[in-house]
């Protein structure tokens, strides 16, 4: 039987995770503080890191174009992984999405950009 010492894991995500969701090739994490991590195949945005690269260990989700300063940010309390797309539901009730599927959300045909886009 291995212990805890014998386990790999990330130095970035030593904190309480209260959640996984699990998508095609991506896993999302969601913190006890509110903190989204993604790792995994990162085709499409899916993961959220700004980029298309796969990440091997978690990495945390960063909302740049949110309009919140990181003393302010948000606070994730639900998470959802889809096959290339990523949700996450916010404490004040907003949803945010990102990755390949943006746009499923709306109505009618929509060019998306891969930045994050939230839905209130």
């Amino acid at each position: 039987m291995e212990t805890s010492e014998n386990l790999p894991h990330s130095g970035n995500l030593r904190r309480k995770i209260v959640a996984i969701a699990a998508g095609e090739a991506h896993t999302l994490a969601l913190s006890g503080d509110g903190s989204v991590y993604s790792w995994g195949r990162g085709m499409f945005g899916r993961l959220g890191t700004g980029s298309e690269s796969d990440e091997l260990f978690p990495v945390r989700i960063k909302l740049e174009n949110s309009g919140k300063v990181e003393d302010e940010r948000l606070k994730f309390v639900g998470i959802a992984a889809g096959s290339y797309h990523s949700l996450a539901l916010t404490d004040d009730g907003s949803v945010w999405s990102w990755g390949y599927n943006i746009c499923i959300l709306r109505t009618g045909y929509y060019i998306c950009s891969q930045q994050f886009q939230s839905y209130d």
